[in-house]
């Protein structure tokens, strides 16, 4: 089974995507439930910008948006995620990955979502 890209980076002036827009790749329901970097960011750097993208429009009244931009799920069922227990994440997570949970015995989460993005790339 060849995993997909399922998340949208969320920084406005993301141009590492095809055809210089924001980039699609593959992040996890752990990620997603956890608030991790990668559930919102297809890199660090991007990541601290969306933050500050964040704090600004908080700064001047608008209410910026820490849900990750997923197209496999809802927002309804993203924030369904963050109600799940780590074990019920952990189980969901090794069945998205398929092929790739093996390797998740063998080393990190974050190594394996690294693999499978650099195998979207």
């Amino acid at each position: 089974m060849a995993m997909k890209a399922n998340t949208i980076c969320k920084y406005s002036k993301c141009s590492l995507g095809k055809g210089g827009g924001r980039k699609k790749y593959y992040s996890c329901s752990y990620c997603a439930a956890t608030g991790n970097w990668r559930s919102l960011a297809c890199c660090r750097e991007h990541y601290e910008l969306y933050i500050r993208e964040v704090l600004a429009a908080r700064k001047n009244g608008a209410a910026g948006e820490l849900l990750p931009e997923r197209t496999d799920l809802t927002a309804e069922e993203i924030k369904h995620l963050k109600t799940c227990s780590r074990e019920e994440l952990l189980a969901r997570t090794k069945k998205e990955l398929g092929e790739y949970a093996d390797y998740l015995n063998e080393s990190s989460l974050s190594d394996v979502i690294e693999a499978v993005n650099r195998e979207l790339e």
